[in-house]
């Protein structure tokens, strides 16, 4: 599956952010595909060697990572007698000697390889590969944020159905704007952006967060979040990640939910909840 353009940015971000941070000259990476990762983003290269260059499992030292599916790296790339060397000719091309490469996985499935190389043989430093790691769980948080926001999108559209002219949004829908900005400033390293986002949230955030009653139930603004997340499926621990909140928290806001609707288990929560008009 190839990243779309929104994807294709984060990873180019990656790759610039791991440049500057590791003093690694060089960084490229790719997002997987059935036939292989294609490597399509590129930060401090000299050439085009490896543009296009389609990375196979077990092959090279990212086919290698790949199988291991874990961060791989070797101070003198082209006398590893780990690797089969089935790019020393694209990689020598570069100038690279000394080479890393982690896979990106999102949801126990590779999405992206990224790696991170110098022009001299050099010994891998723990604090350089931990960054390397480092980028590519932050890398794989932000994919898993933006599929599971085009997830969501995509659902609530589906259950809002066909909208009038004239209709105006409800207290959901506000709700559901305010929790996005909140993530889309999480994710934003624009300092000035961030805070731009942050200001047009506040101004949701006093209807936002009036408690939602209907058919008599009242529940609190985190319950009615963690309802709204588990109809869209969601687990306790994505949800916990999503609020900010811990996993135990969010059960404890489920079970009040529960007994305020007075439901035996999650499914029927989210039932009550629709069928009171609290969310759709």
């Amino acid at each position: 599956m190839t990243g779309n353009a929104h994807e294709i940015a984060l990873l180019e971000r990656t790759l610039t952010t791991l440049v500057a941070r590791t003093g690694f000259p060089v960084a490229f990476g790719g997002f997987a595909k059935p036939s292989g990762t294609e490597l399509t983003s590129f930060a401090g290269t000299r050439t085009g060697a490896l543009r296009g260059l389609v990375i196979k499992s077990g092959q090279g030292l990212g086919g290698l990572a790949l199988a291991r599916r874990q961060l791989t790296a070797t101070g003198a790339y082209h006398e590893s007698a780990e690797i089969i060397h089935s790019y020393d000719r694209e990689v020598g091309g570069e100038g690279i000697l000394a080479l890393l490469a982690v896979p990106v996985v999102v949801d126990d499935r590779v999405r992206a390889l990224i790696y991170a190389g110098v022009r001299n043989r050099t010994e891998m430093e723990h604090s350089t590969l931990s960054l390397a790691a480092n980028a590519a769980r932050r890398l794989a948080w932000e994919l898993s944020v933006h599929e599971e926001t085009q997830r969501r999108m995509a659902v609530h559209d589906s259950q809002r159905g066909p909208q009038t002219a004239d209709t105006g949004p409800t207290q959901y829908d506000l709700a559901e704007l305010y929790a996005e900005l909140r993530e889309i400033s999480k994710l934003v390293s624009d300092p000035e952006l961030a805070t731009r986002i942050d200001v047009a949230s506040a101004l949701l955030r006093p209807v936002a967060e009036q408690p939602a009653i209907a058919g008599g139930t009242e529940l609190s603004p985190r319950e009615l979040d963690v309802v709204t997340h588990l109809a869209l499926g969601k687990r306790n621990a994505l949800i916990a990640t999503h609020l900010g909140l811990a996993e135990s928290t969010v059960k404890s806001y489920l079970a009040s939910a529960m007994r305020k609707l007075e439901a035996t288990n999650r499914f029927e929560v989210v039932l009550m909840a629709r069928r009171q008009g609290l969310i759709r």
